[in-house]
């Protein structure tokens, strides 16, 4: 039961996902015995979300709430950097990319970028894989949802994104 306890107080304290890696070496047990204690601990009603970087711990009533906003955007696959950049170097946090595809509907991928370190991770993955960015299927058109501590880093975001033509004012995207 302690090492439970060890695992959601880890991710208490980060503000980013937690490798099932890490976990396993700070607490000298095998990644499939971390595997097991979240579903464990799933099943206790924590909020633990799995994404492709690591765990995250949600959080839970009466901690003071990040604000969303999903924003329209249009740029070439050379100006997905700058557009990152600009919304980490503004405090938001990107959590997804999404497009709305003709054929097959809403297509979306989890990004969970908060630094620039981490977009440069992100393009980097891009630039050596053997495939296009959602935005390619879409002409340059997607969607981000932004987390930050206040509306007021969202405006200041959108601001910044509208200054540099990436931004897509309401019915220009089409996202239901």
């Amino acid at each position: 039961m302690e090492r439970r306890e060890q695992i959601i107080r880890i991710l208490e304290q980060s503000d980013r996902p937690v490798p099932g890696m890490d976990l396993a070496k700070a607490l000298g047990v095998s990644r499939q015995v971390i595997v097991q204690d979240i579903a464990l601990l799933r099943a206790e009603n924590k909020n633990i979300l799995s994404t492709n970087r690591g765990y995250l711990l949600y959080r839970v009533h009466g901690e003071r709430q990040k604000i969303c906003r999903i924003v329209c955007v249009k740029h070439t696959k050379e100006q997905i950097r700058d557009e990152l950049y600009t919304i980490v170097d503004c405090g938001g946090k990107v959590l997804d990319v999404m497009i709305e595809h003709e054929i097959y509907g809403r297509i979306s991928g989890n990004l969970m970028l908060y630094t620039r370190k981490d977009v440069d991770r992100f393009v980097s993955r891009v630039e050596h894989a053997n495939t296009r960015p959602l935005n390619c299927l879409t002409d340059g058109t997607h969607y981000h949802t932004i987390e930050a501590d206040s509306e007021e880093i969202l405006d200041e975001i959108e601001d910044e994104l509208e200054k540099k033509n990436y931004l897509l004012k309401s019915g220009q995207g089409n996202l239901s």
